[in-house]
C-alpha cells in the first residue's frame, strides 16, 4: 500500500474509534442516570412498597382514662389569712424582736415601745379614778345626809365615770406599747428597726397564716353558670411539683364592667406549708368528670362537614372512623370517645398529609 493511502487509513479508524468511546460514554451516563433516579424512588418507598410509614409517635391506643372538662383559671396564691399591724400611737420603738420569715404564736411579742410617758400617763390617770370614785361616794353619803343637793351627786357621778375612760385609755395605750401577733402565722414583712421612732398609724408588720391559702382568679362571664361555691379546681403551681387541689370558695357577684371577667375565690389547703404567698398558679375549675372513660389524644381527631372522626389502623390498613365525642380534658389533652372506637384500637395523631382511607400502613418498630 502507498504511504499516503496508509496515513489515510489510519486517520478514520482513529475517528471511529472516537466517536465509539463518545458513543459508549454517553450510554454509560445516562445508565448512571436512570440508576440514580430509580434508587431516590425507592427510597420514598419504604421496604420498595407502597405502605406508607408512620413513626412510633405518629399512633397511639384508644384506652380507659378518668377525664375532666373544666374552665381554665390562671392567678396568684395569697395567704388566707394577713394582718397588717400598725403603730397605736406617735412614739419611739425600744426594741424589734421579731424577723421576717420567723414563726409566731397568737399573742407572741413583736417589738416594745419606749414605756416611760405611757407609763406615766395611765399612773396618773389610775390616781384620778381613785380620787374620783371617792369624790363620788363621798356625795352620796353626803347626800343621804341632806348636806348637798342630787345636782351635786351627779355631778361627782359624771367625774368618776370620765376618770374611768380616761383610765381605760390609758390601760389601753400601756397594752399596746407592747406589740403581739394577732394571730399564729409567719412574719412575712418587717418595716422598722430598734430605734425608729414611727408615727401613729405607720406600718410595722405583715403576718401572713399560709395554712390555707387563697387563690383569686378571673373567668369569662359566660362560664359563671358552670363555676359554683365547692367546685372542685385542680391548679399548676409555679415551682410546685404535681397537681394542687382546692375548691371554689366565692364567686363575685358581679362581672369586671371593662373586661365582663367575674372574680372567683378558690380555697387551697397548705397545711404541710410546702407553698408559700404570692406564687403564681394556673388551671381549671372542674365543671365534669367522667371514670374508666374511653379515650384518645386530642389530635387524633379531625373535624370535617360530616361531624368528628379518626384515622384507625386495622389490620395494616387506614380505615377512616366516625367518632362521637363527649368531655375533652385539656389539662391530659385527651377527649372521651362515646362511639367509633373500642378499647385497644391504634389511631393516628401525627399530620395527615398524604395519608388516605384504605392505604396500607405500617408503624416504625413494629405495631401495625
Amino acid at each position: 500500500m502507498k504511504p499516503h493511502i496508509a496515513a489515510l487509513a489510519a486517520a478514520s479508524t482513529a475517528v471511529v474509534l472516537f466517536l465509539s468511546g463518545c458513543s459508549s460514554g454517553q450510554r454509560t451516563d445516562t445508565a448512571a442516570a436512570g440508576s440514580d433516579t430509580h434508587a431516590a424512588a425507592a427510597a420514598t418507598m419504604p421496604g420498595g412498597s407502597g405502605d406508607a410509614l408512620l413513626a412510633g409517635t405518629d399512633v397511639a391506643p384508644a384506652r380507659l382514662a378518668d377525664l375532666a372538662a373544666g374552665v381554665p383559671v390562671s392567678g396568684t396564691l395569697q395567704p388566707g389569712l394577713e394582718a397588717r399591724v400598725t403603730s397605736p400611737f406617735d412614739d419611739v420603738l425600744e426594741e424589734v424582736v421579731a424577723r421576717e420569715g420567723q414563726r409566731v404564736a397568737k399573742g407572741e411579742v413583736l417589738a416594745r415601745f419606749r414605756l416611760g410617758s405611757v407609763e406615766a400617763d395611765a399612773a396618773s390617770a389610775r390616781a384620778q379614778l381613785k380620787s374620783a370614785q371617792a369624790d363620788y361616794e363621798r356625795m352620796q353619803n353626803l347626800f343621804q345626809e341632806g348636806a348637798v343637793s342630787q345636782r351635786d351627786v351627779e355631778s361627782a357621778e359624771a367625774a368618776w365615770k370620765a376618770a374611768q375612760a380616761s383610765d381605760a385609755f390609758a390601760s389601753r395605750q400601756l397594752s399596746d406599747a407592747v406589740v403581739r401577733a394577732p394571730f399564729a402565722g409567719t412574719v412575712s414583712t418587717r418595716s422598722v428597726q430598734t430605734g425608729d421612732r414611727v408615727g401613729k398609724g405607720a406600718p410595722l408588720f405583715v403576718i401572713a397564716d399560709t395554712r390555707e391559702l387563697e387563690f383569686e382568679a378571673t373567668v369569662p362571664s359566660e362560664f359563671v353558670a358552670l363555676v359554683r361555691p365547692g367546685a372542685p379546681v385542680r391548679l399548676t403551681v409555679s415551682g410546685a411539683s404535681g397537681k394542687i387541689a382546692g375548691r371554689v370558695a366565692r364567686v363575685n357577684a358581679t362581672a369586671d364592667p371593662a373586661t365582663r371577667q367575674v372574680k372567683v375565690y378558690v380555697r387551697v389547703p397548705n397545711g404541710s406549708g410546702r407553698l408559700v404567698g404570692g406564687l403564681f398558679a394556673s388551671g381549671e375549675v372542674v365543671t365534669k368528670q367522667v371514670r374508666s372513660a374511653l379515650a384518645v389524644p386530642t389530635e387524633a381527631v379531625r373535624s370535617g362537614d360530616d361531624g368528628s372522626w379518626v384515622f384507625a389502623i386495622v389490620d395494616g390498613r387506614l380505615a377512616r372512623r366516625p367518632v362521637r365525642t363527649g368531655v375533652r380534658d385539656d389539662a391530659h389533652d385527651l377527649v372521651e370517645v362515646l362511639e367509633g372506637l373500642q378499647n385497644g384500637d391504634t389511631v393516628v395523631t401525627g399530620t395527615l398529609a398524604g395519608l388516605a382511607d384504605g392505604q396500607a400502613v405500617r408503624v416504625a418498630g413494629g405495631g401495625q
